[in-house]
């Protein structure tokens, strides 16, 4: 069976493992979900942006992530890892069974076009799924783009505060070592201007479940396609911006519980 067989939109039989199998029915999750796609960055720097780690876990097919909250955020919960398209969308979607209504995306992203730097912050409009995961919930022809509304909104919230960004398009891959430089070129050909691991199956997964998400990346790595220079990671190099975005995407989550 080829991957767009995978979905079938009469298929209406229950699934034999449910988000609802997963032991969260302790922690009352807010209206908004903050996702970082990253470890330790919630743990580093949450309490210079009013957060806290609460005594409760997501629990998920496949692991479990800290949850985070705080005051001037009343209305969010907050997650980070869960690095992979699967293991991404299992905790996204056990979240939203859980009461969660709308996802808010924070994303890694290693640089494929020679014109990003790192550190710089792209808002992707439609992500070219290369991932696994959303074959599952979607057919092979629908594209992964965020929610219209809240991509706008995004936006026009940066731009209001000031803060500069890029809006292209990326890919999402299940396989980082088979990221070759023949791949890559290809991609850059397509115009994708970079790639991560969860984003596709992230929006696609928000049409299925017709739940609003959005998202935005952090450049990470610059990746060299000459095959001159080795690939490099430096958390330092990005870690300001991930902690400047995530302070950004919660006061914009909030304004959209506001209006």
């Amino acid at each position: 069976m080829s991957r767009n067989q995978w979905f079938t939109s009469d298929d209406d039989s229950k699934s034999v493992i449910r988000p609802e199998h997963q032991q969260n029915s302790e922690y009352q999750y807010k209206k908004n979900l903050v996702v970082i796609f990253a470890t330790n960055m919630l743990s580093d720097f949450g309490s210079d942006l009013g957060l806290s780690k609460t005594p409760y876990k997501l629990r998920f097919f496949g692991g479990e992530s800290d949850i985070y909250e705080g005051v001037l955020f009343p209305d969010t919960t907050f997650i980070e890892g869960t690095i992979s398209a699967p293991i991404g969308v299992s905790a996204v979607e056990t979240a939203v069974s859980n009461g969660v209504k709308r996802v808010f995306v924070l994303g890694l992203i290693g640089a494929v076009a020679e014109s990003l730097r790192l550190g710089s912050i792209v808002i992707p409009q439609q992500c070219e799924r290369e991932e696994g995961t959303s074959y599952h919930y979607a057919s092979g022809d629908l594209p992964a783009t965020p929610d219209q509304s809240l991509f706008a909104d995004l936006c026009q919230f940066l731009s209001a505060a000031d803060i500069k960004y890029q809006v292209w398009n990326t890919v999402s891959t299940d396989a980082p070592y088979r990221q070759t430089i023949a791949t890559e070129l290809e991609w850059r050909k397509k115009g994708l201007v970079g790639v991560d691991m969860e984003m596709s199956a992230i929006f696609t997964l928000g049409r299925y479940l017709n739940v609003p998400t959005v998202g935005l990346f952090v450049v990470s790595d610059a990746h060299d396609l000459t095959g001159d220079q080795e690939w490099e990671w430096d958390r330092s190099i990005f870690r300001d911006t991930v902690k400047q975005m995530t302070m950004q995407l919660a006061q914009f989550a909030s304004n959209q519980v506001a209006n």
